[in-house]
């Protein structure tokens, strides 16, 4: 696929399954020169003021408790960090989301804009893509940007770990892999309560729920923090009792709201 051997790695990331050739033929649509961008990325990458969290999620089922991830970037951004979040727009993810924006509908906002406004943008995948080719684009999306300077990958998916130390020496930045392969399941997305969830106020069942999604966002924490694991399960605890996440959640979701408004009325000006 790619001229450059180093480049090739990219395509043995996830064992036994390579880039397809329906996204092969995005990635021709999307990049004039993908090739030369990525090692454009690569060499600026140390130049780069700001430094990216780009966490990458594989596709959220109904009961997953991985869901928890989905408020890593709030977690994050309390913490003064900045964070792109990529993950597939399914019934879970817009089930949460869409009690404070219209996150099913398309944002043709640039992402630069909103990181600098806010530390936190939220890449909803809305093409169907097979598991693989979706975790395969979001990562080539991190690697094309300069600021990024460490990549989660959370995924059942088999990652080649010798690969990804290789991909990590030549790009330059932290590729960190999370398993959900053997996560436990949890109540329905669609009867989750997020006002217990967020707010102080927990029954005995949000008050476990709070725990593990405290516990399972420490695995991701920990990498960008030297807290001990302890540390880090209170301190994302403290958060959804605080109303610290649901904070950050509802700002970025005025400010995204605001964007589409202002989309639908040029749009409407239009016609």
């Amino acid at each position: 696929m790619f001229v450059t051997e180093k480049l090739n790695i990219l395509s043995e990331l996830i064992e036994t399954k390579g880039i397809s050739e329906q996204l092969k033929n995005i990635l021709q649509q999307q990049y004039v020169n993908l090739e030369a961008t990525l090692l454009r990325a690569k060499v600026l990458r140390e130049f780069s003021k700001l430094k990216v969290h780009y966490i990458i999620q594989s596709e959220i089922q109904a009961e997953q408790v991985s869901l928890a991830f989905l408020f890593s970037p709030f977690i994050l951004a309390n913490l003064n960090k900045t964070v792109i979040y990529n993950t597939p727009a399914t019934l879970p993810v817009l089930n949460i989301l869409n009690t404070y924006y219209q996150a099913e509908k398309k944002q043709n906002v640039k992402i630069d804009e909103v990181l600098n406004t806010l530390n936190i943008y939220l890449d909803l995948s809305l093409t169907e893509l097979e598991e693989s080719d979706f975790l395969y684009l979001s990562i080539i999306k991190a690697l094309c940007r300069a600021d990024v300077s460490s990549i989660f990958i959370i995924t059942d998916l088999k990652i080649n770990p010798e690969k990804r130390d290789e991909l990590e020496a030549f790009f330059k930045v932290s590729i960190h892999l999370i398993s959900t392969q053997h996560q436990e399941k949890m109540i329905d997305s669609r009867e989750l309560n997020t006002r217990k969830l967020l707010f102080k106020n927990k029954d005995a069942d949000y008050i476990k729920l709070c725990e593990k999604f405290s516990e399972i966002n420490a695995e991701l924490l920990q990498y960008c923090d030297s807290y001990n694991t302890q540390q880090t399960i209170h301190l994302i605890e403290d958060m959804f009792y605080s109303e610290h996440i649901y904070e950050k959640l509802s700002v970025y979701a005025e400010y995204m709201q605001t964007c589409l408004q202002h989309q639908n009325s040029v749009f409407s000006l239009r016609l």
